[in-house]
Parts: structure tokens; sequence; C-alpha cells
């Protein structure tokens, strides 16, 4: 028998992004489809675990909607790391220590 079960979300709080993130991460307990309708996303299960599904399914979601929204938040400093680490390593930001 054939479970199915769908969930209706907010794009206000979880964005397209996270929300195949989170099917992605399930894909190997169950089906998710996800279809747009204006300004919610219908989420449909389907599968041997698909009564657990929502539950479990917008955990993840929110988490990675957080990792999402972080990320944001964060990549100029990471940039900004990153590129000053790539240059020391290159000897780029090294001051001569001999004559000029």
């Amino acid at each position: 028998m054939k479970k199915e079960t769908t969930l209706v979300v907010d794009d206000a709080i979880y964005s397209e992004e996270a929300l195949k993130l989170a099917a992605y991460v399930f894909e190997d307990r169950f089906r998710t489809a996800l279809r747009r309708r204006g300004a919610r996303t219908e989420v449909r299960f389907s599968g041997e675990g698909a009564g657990d599904a929502p539950g479990e399914f917008l955990n993840e979601a929110l988490n990675q909607q957080c990792r999402l929204d972080l990320m944001k938040k964060n990549s100029k400093v990471a940039n900004i790391i990153v590129t000053r680490m790539l240059l020391s390593a290159s000897g780029g930001n090294q001051k001569s220590g001999g004559k000029k």
C-alpha cells in the first residue's frame, strides 16, 4: 500500500532552494514532489515513509534555510578570509625584509 501526504508551505518562510535541499536529504526514504502555487509551495510525499514525512521535512527545511541565510549574511567576510589566506599562501602578503 502506497502512502501519500501533502503539505503546503509559505514561500515567505522557506525558499525554494531550502525546500529542494530538504527533499534531497530524504530522497532515499520517500519521494518528494514540489509544486509552486502562487506564494506557496505544495510538497507531496509518497512512499513507505510518507506518513512521518511532513514533520521531518519541515525540520530539515528549516535547517537548510538557516544555513542559506547564514551563508548570505557571512559571505563577504568569508570571501575576505579566503582571499587573505590565498595571498598569504602565495607570498603576496609578505613584507620584504631585504633592501628596497
